[in-house]
């Protein structure tokens, strides 16, 4: 995918979501959908939060559009923003899993991309596992949400719709206003070998962690590429080199794909000029650095002591 294709894909995708937001919120949709998805409480979620993970399920920024929505009106607290999307993790790592990553990965590599699969699943049930068990504790003396019958009743009306239309476009219009510069500044510097440099940079320590010249090979496509790493993993099952170590390099290959890439050009349009600064660095932290050190962790590990 060029950047000028990855910028349009980004771009139409928000721009997407806030017209979905905004006509859900308008057609009364979002206080329907937050009536019936009461019972994800029990997972640590904020019962005025339910909606979300469903939400996110369809359009990520919509999701997020409806829960910066209740974040400005003071009814939750950016805590209670974050337990849900870490809980939000968990479908959505199924969802890619049975979507994307294993019908093109298992014809290739077979039963290595199932043992991957689990390996990225764990840290995902761990995270719910935890909000599970905080978010009970937080909300056990939290007063039970009442949505009133006017409240909760959907209306898909042209007035409700148009409307909805109407304010979706204009908030993406504002976003991509604020987008553009940002894209472009990190376009340049990528043009500049600005990613170039800082795998030539990093070779020679993964040399010393114990990866081997092929392995290394993986992980500096992979920064650039997943798509174009993943035969190098079939070259490297013909080469006898153990699962353990091949499961450690596709681990550190995707964090260095999300270190370099996958956070702005992902997660960044999800939360600008939707949260604070403070939030928005905060959910980086959460959605992004939390995944990439679980994977360098595991992958050294794995290359180690296996």
């Amino acid at each position: 995918m060029s950047f000028t294709e990855l910028y349009l894909f980004i771009v139409a995708a928000v721009v997407f979501g806030y017209v979905l937001a905004a006509v859900l919120v308008e057609t009364g949709f979002v206080n329907w959908l937050g009536l019936k998805t009461l019972p994800l409480a029990k997972f640590g979620i904020h019962p005025l939060l339910t909606q979300v993970p469903v939400i996110y399920l369809v359009s990520p920024r919509a999701a997020h559009v409806v829960a910066s929505k209740l974040l400005k009106e003071g009814r939750v607290k950016p805590a209670d923003l974050y337990l849900t999307i870490l809980a939000t993790n968990f479908p959505m790592r199924l969802m890619f899993l049975y979507r994307y990553y294993l019908p093109v990965l298992l014809p290739l590599i077979g039963v290595i991309a199932l043992y991957y699969a689990l390996l990225r699943l764990a840290f995902d049930v761990l995270l719910l596992v935890l909000v599970s068990i905080f978010g009970r504790f937080r909300y056990k003396s939290l007063p039970p949400v009442n949505y009133t019958f006017e409240s909760a009743r959907v209306s898909f009306s042209f007035e409700s719709i148009s409307f909805g239309l109407k304010r979706g476009l204009k908030e993406g219009f504002l976003f991509t206003l604020k987008f553009t510069p940002l894209f472009l500044l990190v376009v340049l510097l990528l043009k500049a070998g600005a990613m170039d440099w800082l795998n030539l940079k990093l070779k020679p320590y993964f040399g010393s962690l114990g990866f081997n010249s092929l392995e290394i090979t993986y992980i500096t496509t992979a920064a650039i590429s997943p798509p174009v790493a993943y035969g190098l993993i079939k070259v490297m099952v013909k080469e006898g080199i153990k699962t353990s170590h091949i499961l450690g390099t596709m681990a550190v290959g995707n964090a260095m794909f999300s270190l370099l890439r996958s956070w702005w050009s992902y997660l960044l349009p999800y939360y600008l000029g939707l949260y604070p600064l403070r939030i928005t660095a905060v959910l980086l932290l959460l959605q992004a650095g939390l995944p990439i050190l679980y994977n360098f962790t595991i992958g050294i590990i794995l290359i180690r002591f296996f």
